[in-house]
């Protein structure tokens, strides 16, 4: 029981970490489809300055420089020149996804996984047992939830980010420069996404793969919708879609292989789409309309 509760941890953490920027960026006004490109971009970035350098702390700080300058770039486009907010972040996604595949080639010289020699530090692990297992941005994601919360619910920056996202009108006519805040949003959310990607890559296998992510981003933002942008919600809704995923692993490794490894892969993407229709259902029935929350015009 208890490697299963681990499993379902390190399972959601990437999730839960990508999950906290999409709200954030939404709670600004802002909806995320790039959440799965910051991840594929921070887990090459962190994967690639840890082969070169050695260091750690350097990997997550590199990582952290290049989603912060892409995010800035998705803020620029979508505020400056009023792109669509929907067509940058899926361009972003699909943008890093071709962008590290080929980097890996010619960085790298190879189509196959890179290994690191450096991992992220367990802060556990001398005291035994699959907690041990955890990486330090497990525990991380627990104290950035409660950050979160505190900032949202709290400080008057949290309530004045909230405002953007539910009437950027009159938080414009209330002196609220909601262009800074919603940069300051996807900031952040560069930042945590740069954490996301560095658990995928830095964390248990050490390594960075094409397509590393594998629609966890996308996970993310439905871990956003379903968790109904607040911090906690948001969390349980990431630990869901991991404990899905863990299950699935868990299935594969109880029935011995039996089981198709396509049926594990589409788990918890099953999951993701009965879990919004159920709730899309429950919001309609209760009159409160589609659960998916439009864009607004900026």
């Amino acid at each position: 029981m208890g490697d299963f509760l681990v499993t379902c941890l390190q399972a959601a953490t990437p999730i839960w970490l990508a999950a906290l920027a999409g709200m954030f960026a939404q709670r600004s006004g802002i909806l995320h489809l790039g959440l799965e490109g910051l991840m594929l971009s921070g887990a090459f970035a962190a994967t690639a300055t840890a082969i070169k350098t050695g260091s750690i702390m350097l990997a997550i700080g590199v990582a952290v420089a290049v989603n912060l300058a892409l995010s800035l770039l998705f803020w620029l486009l979508v505020t400056r020149f009023k792109a669509n907010v929907l067509i940058v972040g899926l361009g972003l996604s699909l943008t890093a996804a071709g962008a590290t595949g080929y980097a890996l080639v010619a960085f790298f010289g190879t189509e196959a996984a890179i290994q690191s020699p450096v991992g992220l530090p367990r802060p556990l692990s001398g005291v035994g047992g699959p907690l041990g297992n955890l990486s330090v941005l497990t525990f991380a994601a627990i104290a950035l939830t409660w950050l979160s919360w505190w900032t949202i619910r709290r400080t008057r920056a949290g309530l004045k980010l909230s405002a953007c996202g539910s009437d950027p009108f009159a938080a414009r006519s209330a002196g609220v420069p909601v262009d800074r805040y919603r940069l300051a949003a996807l900031q952040v959310g560069g930042l945590l996404c740069a954490l996301a990607g560095t658990e995928l890559s830095l964390a248990q296998v050490q390594s960075f793969s094409d397509n590393i992510a594998q629609g966890r981003g996308y996970l993310a933002f439905a871990a956003v919708l379903l968790g109904g942008i607040a911090p906690v919600g948001v969390s349980v809704a990431a630990l869901f879609f991991g404990s899905a995923a863990a299950f699935g692993i868990q299935s594969q490794l109880d029935f011995n292989g039996a089981l198709p490894p396509q049926f594990v892969l589409m788990l918890p993407y099953v999951v993701t789409i009965v879990a919004i229709s159920a709730t899309a259902l429950v919001k309609r029935r209760r009159g409160e309309g589609p659960a998916v929350i439009l864009e607004r015009t900026l």
